[in-house]
């Protein structure tokens, strides 16, 4: 089948390149070799009913080395953990730098207000020795004290207890998370210009809803989604060429995102493999909306899974179920977006997270239509 649909494309494509000629010798190429150089589509609407949505997470702790996150939105929570190697009397102040991306003026003496002030708790451990990075993240031993701080202006002035700490050579790992709800710090990668004995930094995001059909962004998290098509459905679709398929799941509209930013639905086949997520932005423009965008206008969510319904009919077993998998992208860059406005406007989407949550529950609680377009070719197959 996909040497049937490369050559109808490229027969498209030929046609559309070529002259009167050009085009009639093709036309008779496909036609001695038996190849239907033109179809109609057949458009078919099936309802799914779903039979399981269960969502998969794979957050451990990574090592910070573009950007680092510290805060927690809409159930997404982010620490940052340094481990030091001091050999002489602790620095009494951290200063981190804010990402630039974000804070153009920051640097200007323009400080947010509401990054003046933000309460914060610092832990720390002596380790007894310096570990492999893959060993250091897992994170095996507990922290032994703690302190509540606050952060300035990205200014941390770091408690007594801490700097009274004293040895020849202290190995230390300290954490730190924000007490602040619906807050997020972005800042530059740590240096030891800014921390003086600093050996890496790692960060840490944990998922705290406990919304089960939930999607979250800026975590490694997928929901993974099986559908159920009726015996009579498959029987209509079962060995037909698809040329394009799509779900289509109503929207809610009334969430936002923690940026404020169109987020994009991905989507994956069942044998992992990325379905097609291009992005139109003129499309976008005259619109105003994109059909797998959250988080923006439109009433409807239009997820392309032309691949998987590909797979779908033509597998031998028509007990299978459809199986795919979504996850949340990174924000949209559009003209208005008050971030992000340093970075090249050809771009379509952001290479910074919005810390965003979806929840699908009420999306899937109902009958999911399938809109497929079947190539027609009537007798000349």
């Amino acid at each position: 089948m996909f040497r049937l649909f490369l050559i109808l494309f490229l027969c498209v494509v030929f046609s559309s390149c070529s002259s009167d000629d050009d085009s009639e010798a093709l036309n008779e190429w496909f036609k001695d070799r038996g190849i239907v150089g033109s179809y109609r589509l057949q458009q078919v609407d099936i309802d799914l009913s779903v039979k399981s949505a269960l969502p998969g997470a794979n957050t451990p702790a990574f090592l910070v080395s573009s950007s680092a996150v510290l805060g927690n939105a809409n159930g997404i929570e982010q620490s940052l953990y340094f481990g030091l190697v001091v050999s002489e009397p602790l620095a009494s102040v951290w200063n981190l730098r804010a990402d630039s991306i974000f804070y153009a003026d920051f640097y200007s003496g323009n400080v947010p207000e509401e990054h003046k002030k933000i309460e914060a708790r610092f832990y720390w451990l002596i380790e007894p020795k310096t570990e492999h990075d893959t060993t250091w993240l897992k994170f095996q031993e507990n922290f032994t004290d703690s302190a509540d701080i606050s952060i300035n202006a990205f200014s941390i002035s770091l408690p007594e207890k801490f700097l009274k700490l004293k040895a020849d050579t202290l190995r230390l790992l300290v954490g730190i998370k924000l007490l602040k709800n619906n807050t997020i710090l972005r800042i530059a990668p740590p240096s030891i210009a800014n921390i003086p004995g600093l050996l890496r930094v790692a960060q840490i995001t944990k998922i705290s809803d406990e919304c089960e059909q939930c999607l979250h962004a800026g975590v490694r998290e997928s929901l993974s989604v099986a559908f159920e098509i009726k015996p009579e459905d498959k029987i209509r679709i079962a060995g037909k060429p698809v040329v394009f398929a799509e779900l289509i799941l109503p929207k809610l509209n009334a969430a936002t995102s923690e940026l404020g930013r169109p987020v994009p639905v991905y989507v994956y086949s069942g044998n992992g493999s990325l379905e097609d997520y291009r992005v139109n932005t003129s499309y976008v423009n005259e619109h105003k909306h994109h059909p797998n965008l959250l988080f923006w206008e439109g009433d409807s969510l239009r997820l392309q899974v032309t691949q998987s319904l590909r797979n779908y009919v033509n597998a031998a077993n028509s007990k299978i179920l459809l199986e795919i998998s979504l996850r949340l992208g990174t924000p949209m860059l559009i003209p208005d977006s008050p971030f992000f406005f340093n970075l090249r406007t050809s771009r379509v989407f952001s290479d910074r997270f919005a810390f965003a949550s979806y929840d699908f529950s009420s999306a899937l609680a109902e009958p999911v239509k399938l809109r497929l377009y079947l190539a027609d070719f009537g007798d000349n197959k």
